[in-house]
């Protein structure tokens, strides 16, 4: 009996070891299976995460290269292609920078950050076919180790050029367009204290000047808080539905004096007359009156006596365009791109130009376009010109 107890409870110990050793190994199983889960999803982060960074590079704006510790192509981004001129098919992968990029100082640059002399800026020009195209080059390792990767990251310059040229520009218009009433009111000032005892007469003359001078002055620094309010955009204009004829009649009012006194007929075709279903627009009414403003009085200072000024309209695709025509000197087909830049007059009406600031036709332009319209031009020199604007019908919806 005490064997056969001995050999029962041998063979109990024996299936719980055998149990124990079942359910451990499907433990090892189970937790083998969560790990190899894990490390797949973890695969699919990355791949995912390699995805996403490829794709970001090809959106770049800026032109990305990889290079090996011996100056091997490991990677190229397509803007980088472009900039550096090289194929968008070919592989450059492994072949050395300097047998790809023929650049001296590019192949200089990334000489001297692999000899630790980091980062490197350059500024090199590369020529596109008839383009040269200014490009800002940095060339850095990636991290201090002596065997690091090389990055390299390209930028094109050539707006960032323009931009610096148009500012260069206006501050040297600017400072020309003050300096010249300024000189004068000087001069006036200068003379009319030195009559002022001897010929009282001149010497109002002269201050009269200086008066008109000031205004000159003022004038010009209206248009160009004006100019400021145009170039920043929709978010300080308040768009309603704005009647055409309504705000036409407006700026009549103000220029019918001037037109008058130089002998110049102010006319309006028929749909622009007061109606119970005017033409009109989804604007803001101030930023629609200045550009009737700007665009009548322009007509009207280069159109010589006895010429004429007409307002227009009509409707085309769910827009209204409203042109300003005159019979003045015109513009030339050179000079028709120019003519919407500050402070730009072409030759032929430097001469018409006394009491215009130069600005006008840039705030008719910036306004135009912050309004979502378009702004176009017809001209002929010594016939005249036609000045269009197309904005949004009242029908438009804006989002």
């Amino acid at each position: 009996m005490t064997l056969l107890a001995a050999a029962v409870a041998t063979g109990v110990l024996v299936r719980k070891s055998d149990q124990h050793h079942t359910e451990t190994l499907s433990r090892q199983r189970q937790d083998a299976m969560e790990q190899t889960a894990a490390a797949l999803e973890e695969l699919k982060l990355v791949k995912a995460s390699a995805s996403q960074a490829k794709m970001a590079l090809t959106k770049m704006r800026d032109g990305v290269v990889v290079l090996s510790p011996k100056s091997e192509i490991l990677l190229i981004n397509p803007w980088a292609r472009r900039l550096l001129t090289l194929s968008p098919e070919t592989s450059f992968q492994n072949r050395t920078f300097r047998e790809v990029v023929r650049v001296p100082e590019l192949t200089q640059a990334v000489n001297a950050t692999l000899a630790g002399q980091t980062p490197q800026k350059v500024l090199v020009e590369i020529v596109d076919g008839v383009v040269t195209r200014p490009v800002k080059v940095r060339v850095d390792r990636i991290t201090s180790d002596i065997d690091s990767n090389v990055l390299m990251i390209l930028r094109d310059e050539t707006e960032a050029q323009q931009i610096e040229s148009i500012r260069r520009d206006f501050i040297a218009n600017l400072s020309h367009e003050i300096k010249t009433p300024l000189a004068a009111i000087k001069g006036y000032a200068e003379t009319a204290q030195m009559a002022i005892e001897d010929d009282p007469g001149a010497a109002v003359h002269f201050m009269g000047q200086v008066h008109g001078q000031c205004v000159r002055l003022e004038r010009l620094i209206a248009d160009m808080m004006q100019l400021a309010r145009a170039q920043a955009g929709r978010e300080h204009l308040h768009f309603k539905v704005v009647s055409l004829p309504t705000v036409i009649a407006e700026s009549l009012r103000s220029n019918r004096p001037i037109a008058e006194a130089n002998q110049i007929t102010l006319a309006i075709d028929s749909n622009l007359e007061e109606t119970s279903d005017p033409p009109s627009v989804v604007a803001d009414h101030e930023a629609v009156l200045t550009i009737v403003n700007n665009l009548v009085s322009n007509a009207i200072r280069y159109t010589p006596h006895g010429g004429s000024v007409r307002l227009a309209c009509r409707e085309e695709a769910e827009h209204w365009i409203l042109s300003v025509s005159d019979t003045g000197v015109g513009i030339a087909a050179n000079e028709q791109k120019r003519v919407f830049e500050r402070f730009y007059r072409g030759e032929k009406t430097r001469e018409l130009a006394a009491g215009g600031t130069g600005i006008g036709l840039s705030i008719v332009r910036n306004l135009t376009l912050a309004l979502g319209g378009e702004v176009s031009l017809k001209s002929v020199p010594g016939k005249g010109s036609t000045f269009e604007i197309k904005l949004p019908a009242s029908t438009t919806l804006i989002a």
